[in-house]
């Protein structure tokens, strides 16, 4: 097409000429007439109805057309002047339709233009049309709210007829000041309103009402816009009701590019290709910083020049050409084709397939002509065809690269807000939110199942997937892979995929992925680990934990740090516990049927364990572990998700064993761990400080928490367990025991009949002494073993011992304060009952106790240099430490013996002890608790006993 005479791009000293204005109004409107006609060519005859009974909807209020609310609703188009075939027109979408309304009423609709892809070369049938509804300033809000209800009506009506419509009432004069509310919120980023104005410029179709004012001023004196424009109205070159002024944009303020960034960094996580462009061109824009031309200007300047080849100042077209010029200006030749293949896709005329019509669309003789200039060649443009139904590996390279390119957006416009200071500007929430959409959406980390496929394909299923597996040395591991055919049946080969060290991660990456649907076959031959029926069992447990269809997360969900929803485990996967056993032949050898400890070999059925983490981002993690410590592994992982004391528990678990041996015993038995070990820790604020005593394979283990961290202890022993628990607390630290350890041992009625904020005796007698046992007020347990004769009884002088030792350490500890001010001290006798697990009843010493000694036996600690020394004091008998050295035992008691009235050799007990002066020495955390004065006073009455054993025998 031949371009038409060049209007002068003149200033206001040039002079105006009404000739030209009439000109640029034809021109302008020639323009708009060919890309209506456009847009309506799309549309199908009833869909071209809706479309043009516009004007006629806005103009009336008839109760048999679509969108009437009442018959004040604001009405009346400017410049709308009906004539027969209007009628007509409404004849057809309401048979009864009149044109009844009173011309004397003012005009309360100023304009209507759809803006977008519609009526470019992007358009389709699914393009939905945004209509801007231009009213009269000041309408009341009672006013502007039956308009929208009209609107939303009328919206119905087109979705009936399958045309997507989207009014957005606008008054034109709010939105000229800048106040964000002018445009409602579904305008995709209102507060970009100079950038909108440049999208609304270059692609606005008008509708109906006033033409815009910018039309008319030249790009040249875009700067002195307002002065230009009024100059134009005041001096009436134009008609005020002819005309709407939405404002000039000679100046885009710099924050309006960083909030279109982020909007379109927003979008782009679904829908990147649309995105992709759009960023482009923000960068485009950018790169011209602070002398940006932008695309409305460009429009506008080749329309004053002549142009009005509508293929020429396509609104998509005028984008691509703006992108692909500041690509090859910095040789960015990479992200030029991608840039090519969002255009290609955006359009969407497969040109390797026939055309639908003997003749051509002008939109795909337009593309072919492109791709031409593009120097694609039939197998290219064959493949890009092929997008819907790309397979794995195309799509995960594809995903690549337009990550890549968001990733690269995301950084400049960072940068840009740093370099042009208007980081201020932008809201760090809205930053941190982006970033954290990003991160869920795109990050790679080991163990993340991520998601290759944003919009890009429409089917990555596959009708046959073959697994292998093999030992990597290097790894010290087994090497799982997943290997697709182009062909079924396959051909030779295959392409792999995706490798994991975990088969779970590998095919819950394949099922979230869509790789497998209900017809998926799969080809076991590469690997003997994993049979058909543990496969299965697998892929239905993912399709009940997460099913495929998860909707889009709302945007408040990302002002928070991600937190863990959900969790599951999967017990030995392609792993099979007893088979070294079962490999000798050998059979369970015990009625124990704990799968923490079966068979008479205390066996550990737990061989793996692969975690499955989903949390409130939607992100999954896996996470495999292998070997003896598979479960406490996993344990450790479940329990730092949501530590101990920050009122939150941890995520709800899921439980399943998926091997065939033994899997309901193990899975329930697993689950029931969990769920006491949850229990112990999370059940109140006080519950992070217990310690929980579980049996597994052929040891014993005690968990805690110290600080943020979970600190496992594994013994041999009962005894080492014990000598364990006897260790000094920072806090008041209970023993909970897992419901199967531990079932013929004193710790189970020790630990069920333990009292808080109390000490606790537990006494057991046998042939030749006695055991005991002192849980102090933090828990820790003293263990003593006396020996001696059947009707011997220590008890009332450790009673003795244990008032005195809480009296002096109430003095200056309110925790011992009790009720009454007495803190209680339980005893309680241990026996054996016919299956020899031990019970407990309580005991009053003051009643069934006999009379204390004679005298008291007291000590007192004193530092000396870096030791601690201990005086003694017998029957108001001083003997010092620093007088009797290592002879004080000795003396001691030789001089305790003098004071017995016969031979008879009995244990030396004593009394009380005074440890004040050396706490700092004595406790880690220079707190004394009941269990030190305990362990102090074994290892003196051992010394000052071998005394008199030596005195008795000399």
């Amino acid at each position: 097409m031949i371009r038409q005479r060049a209007i002068p791009d003149t200033t206001l000293e040039d002079g105006l000429d009404r000739q030209n204005l009439t000109l640029l109004r034809k021109r302008f409107l020639s323009i708009n007439t060919d890309r209506l006609e456009r847009m309506r060519s799309a549309l199908n005859s009833h869909q071209q109805l809706c479309l043009d009974a516009l004007p006629l909807l806005f103009h009336t209020n008839h109760p048999m057309m679509p969108g009437f609310v009442s018959r004040s609703t604001p009405a009346r188009l400017c410049n709308f002047k009906p004539d027969k075939d209007i009628l007509q027109l409404g004849r057809r979408v309401a048979r009864s339709f009149t044109l009844g309304y009173d011309p004397s009423v003012e005009e309360d609709i100023y304009g209507i233009y759809v803006m977008g892809s519609v009526g470019t070369i992007a358009q389709s049938e699914s393009s939905d049309l945004d209509i801007w509804l231009c009213h009269k300033p000041g309408l009341s809000k009672q006013a502007v709210e039956e308009l929208e209800q009209k609107c939303t009506k009328i919206s119905e009506w087109a979705m009936s007829l399958r045309l997507e419509m989207h009014f957005f009432t606008m008054d034109y004069e709010e939105f000229k000041r800048g106040t964000l509310s002018a445009l409602n919120e579904e305008s995709s980023g209102s507060a970009q309103r100079l950038l909108l104005l440049d999208e609304f410029y270059r692609s606005a179709i008008f509708l109906g009402g006033r033409i815009p004012l910018w039309w008319f001023v030249p790009a040249r004196a875009e700067k002195d816009y307002e002065n230009y424009s009024s100059t134009l109205l005041d001096k009436r070159f134009l008609s005020d009701n002819l005309v709407l002024d939405f404002g000039g944009i000679a100046t885009i303020p710099d924050g309006e590019f960083i909030g279109a960034g982020i909007w379109q960094l927003y979008k782009a996580i679904e829908s990147p290709y649309k995105s992709v462009l759009k960023l482009l061109l923000l960068e485009a824009y950018v790169s011209e910083h602070p002398n940006i031309d932008p695309l409305s200007l460009s429009f506008k300047r080749e329309v004053f020049a002549g142009e009005v080849d509508i293929n020429n100042l396509d609104s998509y077209l005028i984008i691509y050409r703006r992108i692909e010029r500041y690509l090859q200006q910095k040789q960015q030749y990479k992200r030029l084709e991608l840039a090519r293949r969002c255009f290609y896709f955006k359009v969407n005329k497969p040109l390797s397939r026939p055309s639908r019509s003997n003749t051509k669309s002008w939109q795909r003789v337009l593309m072919e002509q492109l791709v031409k200039d593009w120097e694609w060649s039939e197998a290219d443009i064959a493949l890009l065809d092929k997008r819907k139904r790309w397979k794995t590996n195309t799509v995960a390279m594809e995903r690549s690269q337009l990550v890549s390119e968001l990733n690269h957006s995301y950084r400049f416009l960072l940068d840009f807000a740093n370099n042009c200071g208007v980081a201020h500007a932008i809201s760090s929430d809205e930053l941190n939110i982006l970033g954290r959409k990003l991160q869920a959406a795109f990050e790679r980390r080991p163990g993340k199942i991520d998601w290759i496929n944003p919009g890009i394909s429409h089917d990555l299923s596959e009708p046959l997937i073959a697994l292998h597996s093999e030992y990597e040395e290097a790894l010290k591991t087994t090497l799982w892979t997943a290997v697709t055919f182009d062909e079924d049946p396959p051909n030779a080969g295959g392409e792999a995929i995706k490798a994991s060290p975990s088969v779970v991660e590998l095919m819950l990456w394949c099922y979230y992925n869509g790789l497998i649907d209900n017809s998926t076959r799969f080809d076991l031959t590469g690997c003997e680990e994993i049979n058909e029926y543990e496969l299965r069992r697998l892929l239905n447990l993912f399709q009940q934990w997460l099913p495929q269809t998860t909707s889009s997360l709302p945007h408040e969900t990302f002002k928070q740090s991600a937190v863990p929803s959900d969790a599951m485990l999967l017990i030995n996967v392609a792993k099979h516990p007893m088979s070294q056993l079962q490999d000798h032949g050998y059979q369970r050898l015990s009625s124990r049927s704990d799968a923490l400890r079966y068979s008479g070999f205390d066996e550990n059925l737990v061989v793996s364990v692969d975690i499955v983490i989903r949390n409130s981002w939607n992100e999954i993690n896996t996470r495999r572990f292998e070997k003896d410590t598979a479960l406490l592994d996993a344990l450790h992982e479940y329990l730092q998700l949501c530590l101990p004391g920050t009122h939150h528990l941890p995520p709800a678990l899921t439980v399943e064993c998926v091997g065939e041996t033994l899997s309901n015993t193990i899975s329930q038995r697993v689950k029931d761990w969990f769920n006491e070990i949850v229990h112990c820790f999370y059940a109140d604020k006080k519950a992070a400080n217990r310690r929980y005593i579980f049996e597994m394979g052929n040891h014993y283990y005690c968990l805690q928490f110290s600080g943020m961290k979970l600190v496992t202890r594994a013994f041999t022993n009962p005894n080492a367990l014990l000598a364990h628990l006897g260790e000094e607390q920072t806090k008041p630290s209970p023993i909970v025991l897992d419901s199967n350890a531990l079932h013929l041992h004193p710790l189970r009625p020790i630990c069920s009949h333990t009292k808080a904020q109390s000490v606790s005796v537990f006494y057991h007698r046998f042939d030749i002494g006695m055991e005991i046992f002192v849980v102090d007020e933090k828990g820790s347990i003293h263990y003593t073993l006396l020996r001696g004769c059947k009707d011997h009884n220590p008890l009332k002088s450790l009673h003795r011992f244990l008032r005195a030792t809480i009296n002096r350490e109430a003095r200056s500890n309110p925790a011992f304060s009790g009720d009454f001010g007495i803190f209680p001290i339980h005893f309680y006798e241990l026996s054996k009952n016919i299956t020899n697990q031990y019970g407990c009843v309580s005991k009053r010493i003051s009643t069934e106790l006999p009379s204390p000694a004679l005298f008291d036996v007291k000590a007192i600690a004193h530092p000396v240099n870096d030791n601690v020394v201990f005086d003694f004091y017998c029957d108001d008998q001083e003997f010092s430490a620093v007088s009797f050295g290592e002879q004080l035992e000795l003396v001691v008691a030789q001089f305790i013996l003098s004071r017995r009235a016969d031979n008879n050799r009995y244990p030396i007990y004593i009394t009380d002890i005074d440890l004040s002066l050396c706490a700092g020495k004595i406790s880690e955390n220079g707190e004394l608790q009941i269990n030190h004065y305990l362990t102090i006073k074994s290892d003196l009455e051992f010394k000052l006993n071998q005394a008199i054993g030596i005195l008795l025998k000399a």
